[in-house]
């Protein structure tokens, strides 16, 4: 961990990966994401009592879990019981896209395939993103930390809403999110895991074919194409002028 004088991205946990604070990026405006107030994650079941109390101690009062049920009862949350931080799980795909997004022909390739379930997560997840960006904009609940298993796909697109909703060009976010390579890679050594990552040896290489940053451009334009924007696809799934305000201002410096 760190102290708060010299803010970093990336929080140094044992029993996770890829924790990571989203603070500290310029806005369209000039003015900068505040730091300890939304945090991305990988999974957190591995998290160890020395770590948990490092990031309460950060300030994180909430854990928004967007991981399936089996994939709780596999690897339970850390905080699902806890006392130090609300906690919340929120499916971020559900079953029955997941199982649209199973019965998907044959994508051109791999990274088309990731960029059409970021899409079909923004185009048939509306209520669900909504409800969690609702959530965000509630008082008392941020600072938060926002997580799935790797936290790059699920994780990856609530960030994009935040910091786009905030005015953060799309370049940023998208750099954001590929960031993630650089300590997935790691567990992807770690675990010697038998999938797709398992091959790769270099950042280089597991952001090329993982998480390019042009995949999260790609669906930053279908938001704006498809929805006029993070601010419009919000407003029609329910959220108010004021959260959205709220939310702006408690992300903002």
């Amino acid at each position: 961990m760190h102290d708060g004088r010299q803010p970093k991205r990336h929080l140094r946990l044992e029993g996770t990966y890829n924790v990571r604070d989203i603070g500290g990026y310029r806005t369209t405006d000039g003015r900068h994401t505040r730091w300890r107030r939304l945090l991305r994650a990988d999974s957190l079941h591995r998290l160890t009592p020395a770590s948990q109390a490092a990031l309460v101690d950060y300030g994180v009062r909430t854990v928004i879990d967007l991981r399936f049920a089996h994939e709780l009862a596999s690897e339970p949350n850390v905080f699902a019981n806890s006392t130090a931080a609300a906690y919340h799980h929120m499916d971020m795909i559900g079953d029955a896209l997941q199982a649209e997004l199973d019965g998907l022909p044959p994508a051109a390739g791999h990274l088309e395939r990731i960029l059409r379930i970021y899409t079909m997560m923004i185009d048939h997840r509306q209520r669900r993103l909504c409800e969690i960006l609702s959530m965000l904009a509630t008082p008392g609940v941020l600072p938060a930390l926002v997580h799935c298993r790797g936290g790059k796909d699920r994780t990856g697109v609530i960030a994009a809403f935040a910091l786009g909703l905030v005015g953060v060009p799309a370049e940023t976010i998208a750099e954001d999110y590929a960031l993630s390579a650089r300590f997935l890679l790691k567990r992807s050594l770690d675990e010697q895991a038998p999938d797709l990552e398992a091959h790769y040896t270099s950042e280089q290489e597991y952001q090329r074919d993982c998480c390019p940053p042009d995949v999260m451009l790609g669906t930053l334009r279908h938001l704006d194409e498809c929805y006029g924007g993070p601010q419009a696809y919000l407003l029609e799934g329910g959220l108010s002028p004021e959260q959205i305000e709220r939310l702006r201002n408690e992300l903002v410096e």
